[in-house]
């Protein structure tokens, strides 16, 4: 299910961000990872063959028969979204003072 856009899965299910006291922005969020330092060539390579598998016909309605919306990111793209998160979550920590025990 998409919070901030319509899923193709629930196409006559509105948004939850649409809903005006909504206040989620979650989505499911499945990722691959390679050790530090692998070569760039590498990531682009197996992020290309991961976005290519997402544009299977078989896989997509798979996703979608699940109520998931398929989506492959490059690594830059999930690094982005990644380093957004851990800056949000990190000022929620912060300001609740959280602590680890």
């Amino acid at each position: 299910m998409s919070f901030a856009r319509r899923s193709a899965a629930m196409p006559d299910v509105p948004p939850l961000a649409r809903r005006p006291a909504c206040r989620v922005r979650r989505r499911r969020l499945d990722r691959y990872s390679a050790p530090a330092g692998t070569p760039r060539e590498v990531l682009a390579r197996l992020s290309g063959e991961i976005q290519k598998a997402m544009q299977a016909q078989d896989l997509r309605e798979r996703y979608l028969a699940l109520g998931l919306d398929p989506v492959a990111n490059t690594p830059d793209e999930m690094m982005a979204f990644l380093r957004t998160e851990q800056a949000r979550y990190g000022e929620i920590v912060r300001k609740a003072n959280i602590k680890v025990e």
